[in-house]
């Protein structure tokens, strides 16, 4: 996501205003470089939800030219541009809890973040893992800290579903699809409330 922001420094949104009539990306163009005074190749279009289209610039400095919020006017519609800002209609809220897991079932071979992140789901970011699940020193236990907005909202059990693809055992033959199922289960094992303060409460 980093990589992405970097790239969206250099993007405006673009919305239609008033009739909302039907326009393409390439008349969305055609309008931009007309009224911005841009040149073939300093923008690229793409359409967009909510906003109705993403308007990126190759550098920094050919957005900067534009320096802010534009409206847009054709004979056939009009447009709103402002640069592209990821708190755009999205709630923010804090993981005022740090917690503590044990994740227990995960088979060796998927012994991997991404596969403690899938069980868990947006219920807890993961923060880092113990050090001896990390070098996997113990394969019994897969211990981690992370940060929950509610820890009541961290399941207790879950299954793991691995899918597979097996070779076809005739040319002619498609693959074969299969499912591998692990129960997991999952031990809150410490709770702590973040004060303002830099203080907590230890509930567990």
């Amino acid at each position: 996501m980093d990589e992405a922001e970097l790239v969206l420094a250099h993007v405006m949104v673009a919305s239609i205003t008033g009739n909302r009539l039907r326009v393409s990306p390439d008349e969305v163009a055609e309008l931009l470089l007309s009224s911005l005074e841009l040149a073939e190749g300093d923008l690229t279009e793409h359409a967009h939800h909510p906003e109705d289209f993403l308007i990126v610039f190759p550098s920094l400095a050919t957005m900067r030219r534009l320096n802010g919020e534009h409206f847009i006017s054709s004979p056939r519609s009009a447009l709103s541009m402002r640069p592209w800002c990821k708190l755009a209609h999205a709630d923010a809220d804090e993981l005022g809890y740090r917690v503590e897991l044990e994740l227990r079932g995960i088979p060796a071979h998927a012994w991997h973040l991404s596969t403690a992140e899938h069980v868990l789901g947006a219920s807890c970011w993961i923060e880092r893992l113990h050090p001896r699940t990390r070098c996997r020193a113990d394969l019994a236990v897969s211990r981690l800290s992370g940060r929950a907005h509610d820890p009541a909202e961290i399941r207790r059990a879950a299954i793991l579903a691995i899918i597979e693809q097996l070779p076809p055992r005739m040319p002619s033959e498609a693959p074969t699809i299969r499912t591998l199922s692990f129960p997991i289960s999952i031990a809150l094992t410490k709770v702590e409330l973040m004060r303002a303060a830099d203080t907590s409460q230890t509930y567990l």
